[in-house]
Formats: C-alpha cells, structure tokens, sequence
C-alpha cells in the first residue's frame, strides 16, 4: 500500500480510538452493571387491574350492619392462583390509578334482615367465618343449611375474648343453643332446614375481631360416633385416632349411668391445638377443654353422651390417644356429712387426685381415706387460704399419728402396713378457711423387673432409653452408687410433661421425685443399689424418653 494510503488508514483508527475513550469518560452514559442484563431496554411490569375477589359465602340479602359484610373463607378451598405475568412492553408505564374514597358506614342501627350464607367448599366437613363487630353493640348473622339430626359445632377466637355471644337459633327466632365465645356451641339440630349461627355484642362493648370454625357433617348425613365400650370390669379405654390439619372434629359416644363421672383426656402429637366438647343426649353442649387440660363433667342422667374431638382451622395434622375414663359409683355425689370421711380411690392407672373444700373452726374437720399397701409412701400436698390455718394429720386405722404438719406443707408418710389411712384437716380459725389437697400414692420400685444402669469404664454419665406403652404404665431401672454420692436424673419424654419419676433406696424410702420437666438428684447415704421408677399419666398415650443418668 502507498504511503500515503497508510496514513489516511492510521488518522481513521485514531480517530475512533479517541471516540471510544471519550465515552469510556462520559458520565452521562449507561454503563453496564455486572450480574445485570446488559439489554439498553429494561421490562416494567404492567400495571394489572385488580381482579375482584369472590368470597365462598354468597350473600343472600344484602347486609346493613354496623359492621363489614361477613367474609366466610372455606377451609378447603385451593389457594390462590397466581396471574399470569404480562409480557413486558416497550411502551411506558402507565400513572396508577387514582384511588376511589371509600364508601360512606352504614347507619349503626341496621335493619334486621342482614346475613349472609355459609357455604361448605366441595367434600369439607368445616367452614370459616371472619368478621369484625363494632364498639357499643353489634351483630353478625349467617345462615346455613343442615340435616336433621346433623351436630352444628362452633369454635370461635375473638381478638376480645368474652366479649361476644355466639347462639345457634331457627329462621324462626328460636334459640337452640347460646354461650360466649370462650366456651363455643355444639348441639343437634331437630329438623332439616336453614339455621342461623349469631355474633353479638352488648351495647358499650369495644369493638371485636373474630375468626369461628363452623363444623357440620357431610351432606349425605349424620356422621356415626364411634361408640367407646369398656372391657368387662374396666373404667376405662383407650383408643388411637386423628385429625387432619386445617380443620377437623372426630365424634364419639358413651354410654353412663346419672351421677357418673365422664372423664377425658387427650395425649396429641401436636400440644395445645386439640379442643374436647362434651354434650348430653340431647346434644347440648355441657362441659369443655383442651388436650392440655382435659375434660370433666357428671352425668345429670343416664344415657348417651357425645365427646368430640377437634382442631382449628390453622391447626396442623394431629394424632393422638383418646382416654375415657367412667369410675363406678361408690357413694352418693353429694358430699359427705360432716364427722364421715371422703373415700379416696384412683382410676385406673392414676396415682393421684386432688380435692377442694372449706374447713370451720370449731368443726369436726374433713377427712379422707386411703386404702395404701405396705411400704408405699402417702404424699399429700396441702395449701390453704388464708395460709397457715390449716392442720394435716396422718393416722392409721388404730388412730395412731403417722405424720402431721400446716398449710402450706407437703408431707411424705411411708405406710408400714396394708390398710386404710386417714387424712384429717381441721383449723382453728374463728372464721371458715378454704384448703386444696393433693394425695399422691407413687408406685414401688419392680425389683424383679429392673434393668440395670452401668457406666463405661470411666465415665460417671450414661444415657438410657425406653417407653411407656399407655397411661398409667411404669418402668424400673437400678444402679448401684457409694455412700456420699449424689444421683441426678435428667428426662427426656416424646412429650412433655406427662412423665413422673422417682427415685427411691432399697428401704422403700422416696429420695427424690419430679416430673420429666425436672431434675431429679438425691444424695445418696450407703453403699447400696438405688431405684428410679418411671410412671406416665393415666391420660398419656404411648411415651417414649431417653434418661441421663449421673453420679459426679
């Protein structure tokens, strides 16, 4: 190539060398980010018009309360769908709509007539209602419509509790049920048709939020209870059952004589999501709990009565062991006279029970007895109020103090022989005092039946483990320790709280004692084998721990 030609290639290149560091330089420009698309057009999302929302309950007149229309969201429903994103465009972004005021409250005193309906998504035994009521008075009404025959269960959380009354009534103003929200509504209805379930509030009551799970069987139906029978003998039984999460109630029924006591509990996988609702024959709810504390209620007559079991709606899947217990009638419900003692008998597989009761100066006393076997250690456990009034004495059958002391005590009474043991509480206050006292009678060590705990060469710690197959079962272990040691037992149970241990010498004496909650430690005084004896609750279901055994 000419020289001349190089010259006018070489004044090219520089010239675009120069227009690229320039722009290299030039702040105004775009520059590439790392992890970034490096595209000069960047996707907006669209701006979507708001789909509206169809709530699963249609109304049916339209409501004029004081309060927002009722939304009813089906436990079963799918979740929401999500909308297929817009393709992006290279057009702008359109400004947001302008946001419309909301409509003007309706007037605080509506008309009647305002409600709307329940409807069950497809398949689903459960619905849920949420609403708000306002200050000084309000109500919210829903309709449904049931089977004759059909049981209408609702469970209601207020942001307020006690604050609402929840009634079940006719369309003709009959009222078949009503209770305040802390205690909810259970109850068969007579005849097919529409119901109403009602949320109310006093006048000058705040306002209130609440959620309610409304339960009902299966359109093609009544759902059959699941009959609870006891063994030839028995006062109890057990059975293993669960719930699905999101909502689930399971029914049951037993049959009991007028006086007898129906007493439930529940041991679920899951703690403090469980509910127990008990009714009488009529299907009236009359007494309820939790899984964490039970349910107890007399029977005013003999007959049918109906125990469910159930989870809220946000609850997750739960199984659980059900335990009925029905103890026999062994003297009259009514207390007896006064100078007479309290006959003290556990159900099966309990090891306690514990009584209330008001003492007078002046008085014979209360008093109570306990059939005990020899070796055995009574534990009562008194507290009074006002405290320090009230007296606790433990004789044999020949009148003989065993042990004595005053409130608030806890006293252990080893029995030297088979037989019954009186309990006796008297003040001698000039005014009447209220006492509560809890017996506990422990199981003893099964020395024939325990597994022995050894270390590894060593060691002074070792970690065993088993299970309690029911409420009420017990297990024994054994290790051999030196006088001036001290022994500390640590629990672990599949469930909290629902284990005892005690820990005892070869005498029979308790050397420590607590739940799975607890440490257990004992100082030891010989050279001697040591007991530590596991028991689960009459109402436990099957448990199994792991136990750390040390002597420092």
């Amino acid at each position: 190539m000419p020289r001349k030609g190089l010259s006018v290639l070489f004044l090219i290149l520089l010239v675009i060398a120069l227009a690229a560091c320039r722009r290299a330089a030039d702040p105004s420009l775009p520059t590439p980010i790392a992890g970034l698309p490096t595209s000069a057009a960047t996707a907006v999302p669209a701006t979507t018009e708001a789909m509206p929302v169809f709530a699963t309950a249609t109304s049916e007149t339209p409501p004029q309360t004081s309060s927002p229309t009722p939304t009813p969201v089906s436990s079963a429903t799918a979740g929401p769908t999500n909308p297929t994103a817009a393709p992006p465009t290279a057009t702008a972004t359109p400004p947001p709509p302008t946001a419309v005021p909301p409509t003007a409250p309706p007037n605080t005193s509506p008309p009647p007539g305002g409600s709307a309906r329940i409807v069950f998504g497809p398949g689903a035994t459960s619905a849920v209602v949420q609403s708000n009521l306002v200050a000084n008075g309000d109500t919210d009404t829903w309709i449904l419509r049931v089977m004759a025959g059909q049981v209408v269960t609702v469970q209601t959380i207020a942001t307020v509790p006690g604050r609402i009354n929840v009634q079940l009534g006719d369309m003709n103003g009959g009222v078949l049920v009503s209770n305040p929200d802390t205690v909810g509504i259970s109850i068969a209805v007579p005849i097919t048709g529409d119901y109403q379930i009602s949320f109310s509030t006093a006048s000058g009551a705040p306002a209130v939020g609440y959620t309610a799970q409304v339960f009902i069987p299966a359109a093609g139906g009544p759902v059959t209870p699941t009959r609870i029978q006891f063994a030839p003998g028995a006062s109890s039984a057990q059975l293993n059952d669960s719930l699905a999460a999101g909502g689930d109630l399971n029914p049951y029924v037993v049959n009991v004589g007028a006086g007898q006591t129906i007493n439930v509990a529940v041991f679920a996988s899951v703690p403090a999501v469980t509910n127990i609702y008990i009714r009488n024959s009529a299907g009236q709810l009359i007494t309820a709990g939790t899984d964490m504390s039970g349910a107890s209620v007399m029977a005013a007559a003999a007959g049918d009565y109906y125990i469910d079991v159930s989870n809220f709606n946000a609850a997750p899947a739960v199984s659980y062991t059900l335990t009925v217990t029905v103890p026999p009638i062994t003297q009259p419900p009514t207390q007896p006279a006064p100078g007479q003692p309290t006959r003290i008998e556990f159900g099966p597989g309990q090891t306690s029970a514990s009584f209330d009761g008001q003492v007078v100066a002046g008085g014979q006393g209360r008093q109570y007895v306990i059939r005990m076997l020899a070796g055995q250690t009574l534990i009562t456990n008194l507290n009074d109020n006002p405290v320090a009034n009230v007296d606790i004495t433990i004789t044999d059958a020949t009148g003989r103090t065993l042990n004595f002391g005053r409130a608030p005590t806890e006293l252990g009474t080893r029995i030297p022989a088979n037989g019954d043991y009186t309990i006796t509480l008297s003040t001698a206050s000039a005014t009447p005092v209220n006492y509560s006292l809890t017996v506990i009678a422990p199981p003893l060590p099964n020395a024939g039946a325990a597994t022995r705990i050894t270390f590894p060469a060593g060691s002074t710690t070792t970690t065993v483990s088993g299970g309690l197959p029911s409420g009420g079962s017990t297990e024994t272990w054994v290790i051999r320790a030196l006088a001036g040691q001290t022994l500390n037992v640590y629990l672990g149970a599949s469930q909290a709280g629902w284990m005892m241990g005690y820990v005892y010498n070869t005498a029979g004496d308790i050397l420590a004692l607590g739940s799975d909650m607890d440490v257990l430690s004992a100082p030891l005084a010989a050279n001697d084998d040591y007991f530590i004896v596991l028991v689960s609750d009459a109402g436990a279901g099957p448990i199994t721990y792991s136990m750390v055994v040390e002597i420092p």
